[in-house]
């Protein structure tokens, strides 16, 4: 990975005071600033993490006259951040650790969350100090695995040296399962996978659909500050029926995709109907009108 510009940079030993110091200085830090919201919290979390375990880790390791010591840096490359950590490890401590970072590895994102709420709800006992809970969210945080290898700097001493990778814009998907009243959400950019499809008639219609709106709202913001996709987002809307209520947001979505299109950002919406519901079909249409947005109607046959 080429180098880029380093915003921050901690070497030597690390307290819980000195964390609070040097967290205290990543704030005022103009690059650290510059990042979007979302992304900065989660640096910053990323960054507690790995500078709590290196506080926990050197209470038990004596350097000596080493001139090796414990280091953390973020570093700007192109459109992601790298964080490069390292710490000071037994060679007792080194099995533990190595199956903790290559489950959290295999695990895929929604495993790890309920990983995660699992290991939160257990009983830690005593001398535990939650282990392994800090390299589940800063996988969960970064949305990459942790690449890592362990590296003998000093007789007897192993350091674990870890690069955490986090895209400046990152976008969580949105999954809603569907029910009797209400359609399943799959939003993932990830896998480039967009569909509302089902049944809309939800109780709460307002709540359902604003996280959806405010889902899409972050998205845009996202879209436009990525490189161009060489396979543009198709979003699939595949009612079976909505209501008067729900019609209202479809309606405020579409207008938010026409917005975002408006901005020069390529994005499709593909409008599927049964072949002999031309009530839906007329609705796609009316929605498109009234949105300035061009729908690519898709016809399903009739179950």
């Amino acid at each position: 990975m080429p180098f880029g510009k380093i915003f921050f940079a901690h070497s030597g030993p690390v307290s819980y005071k000195i964390i609070d110091r040097i967290l205290k200085d990543l704030k005022k830090s103009g690059e650290f600033i510059k990042l979007r919201k979302t992304t900065a919290k989660r640096i910053y979390s990323i960054l507690v993490e790995i500078l709590e375990n290196i506080a926990k880790h050197s209470i038990t390791i004596s350097f000596g006259d080493s001139p090796y010591q414990p280091s953390v840096s973020a570093e700007m490359v192109n459109d992601k951040i790298v964080i490069h950590a390292e710490n000071p490890v037994s060679q007792k401590q080194r099995d533990s650790l190595l199956a903790q970072l290559e489950l959290v590895n295999d695990l895929d994102e929604e495993d790890l969350a309920f990983f995660y709420q699992d290991k939160i709800n257990r009983k830690v006992k005593k001398y535990e100090n939650g282990a392994g809970l800090g390299f589940i969210l800063v996988r969960l945080k970064s949305s990459n695995k942790i690449e890592y290898t362990f590296t003998e700097k000093a007789r007897n001493t192993l350091f674990l040296v870890m690069q955490i990778t986090v895209n400046k814009y990152v976008m969580k998907k949105l999954s809603v399962e569907r029910t009797a009243s209400s359609p399943k959400v799959l939003l993932d950019p990830e896998n480039n996978t967009f569909e509302i499809s089902g049944e809309s008639r939800p109780s709460d219609v307002a709540s359902f659909y604003n996280e959806i709106l405010s889902w899409f709202d972050n998205y845009s913001q996202y879209i436009s500050k990525s490189p161009p996709n060489s396979d543009p987002p198709v979003f699939n809307f595949d009612f079976e029926y909505f209501n008067s209520s729900s019609a209202k947001y479809i309606l405020d979505f579409c207008k938010m995709i026409a917005a975002t299109r408006a901005k020069g950002k390529e994005i499709n919406l593909k409008w599927h109907y049964e072949r002999d519901d031309m009530d839906m079909l007329e609705a796609g249409r009316e929605m498109s009108r009234i949105s300035k947005l061009p729908f690519e109607f898709v016809q399903k046959e009739t179950r």
